[in-house]
């Protein structure tokens, strides 16, 4: 019983590992809220030294390898969308 519970924090703790750095993107609002800021975002996704890009058909920056990828640098990120007036959250 105790090994399962091991295993199941074990799992759990690598799967929210797996989704921090996951795409981003900066809010028209501070608080996060207010949809996609398209430009800060990609201003924010060139500026920010990362493994990403922006990507142009869903608006995000994301690791080369898709939405999956771990690459996004998300403390930079939030630090570069508040540093021009806007919020940030991952998607």
């Amino acid at each position: 019983m105790r090994t399962s519970f091991a295993i199941v924090a074990i799992v759990a703790t690598l799967a929210s590992s797996v989704l921090a750095g996951g795409p981003e993107i900066c809010t028209n609002n501070k608080d996060g809220s207010g949809g996609t800021n398209y430009q800060v975002t990609k201003d924010c996704c060139a500026a920010v030294k990362q493994k990403a890009y922006f990507n142009e058909l869903s608006h995000q920056c994301m690791g080369y390898g898709g939405p999956l990828d771990n690459a996004v640098d998300t403390g930079k990120m939030v630090e570069c969308c508040s540093s021009r007036g806007a919020g940030s959250k991952a998607v």
